[in-house]
């Protein structure tokens, strides 16, 4: 079993494996994840799988801001919630995505809150990031719900639309 990172009452947030293969595809595949994130060009279980090594297993190994798996609590993976690190920033964003039936039950909201908890308790950042589109108002709302403060928009890089920077200061 993948090492569990933090859990809830609903979710458990844990490490990903390569038993994770066929939730990255669909996930990743899903219209609403292209729109809102973006084409990964993940076409093939092994491309699934190459993802899940570079993505989740990479950060894992340099103790990096990783994202994970987030489950019910009977194993059913739902999404995927955690940290990256993107060069453009110079602190860990929140990301998360989640299949699209299971969106509206408000796990994106346990899931990160449980997150931003562990990262809270841990110490090892003063802030966090987030990024989103500004017409994904479902997000939008959220980061608001978890006090990420909205700093601006901006074309953090020139081939990329023009996003929603929110940060949230962990320490207040």
């Amino acid at each position: 079993m993948a090492e569990i990172l933090t859990q809830t009452e609903r979710l458990i947030l844990r490490r990903a494996s390569l038993s994770d293969t066929e939730l990255i595809f669909e996930l990743l595949n899903q219209k609403s994840f292209i729109e809102n994130v973006a084409d990964k060009q993940i076409r093939t279980l092994d491309d699934a799988k190459k993802y899940i090594e570079s993505a989740f297993f990479t950060p894992y190994d340099l103790a990096a801001p990783s994202p994970y798996i987030v489950t019910l609590l009977d194993g059913t993976a739902i999404g995927i919630c955690g940290l990256y690190q993107r060069p453009y920033l110079a602190f860990p964003d929140l990301g998360y995505a989640f299949l699209d039936r299971h969106c509206g039950k408000g796990y994106a909201f346990e899931a990160a809150e449980a997150l931003l908890t562990f990262v809270r308790d841990c110490g090892k950042y003063n802030a966090l990031g987030a990024i989103t589109t500004p017409e994904n108002s479902a997000s939008n709302k959220l980061l608001k719900k978890l006090n990420f403060l909205l700093v601006g928009t901006f074309q953090l890089v020139a081939d990329m639309e023009k996003t929603n920077l929110y940060i949230n200061q962990l320490n207040k």
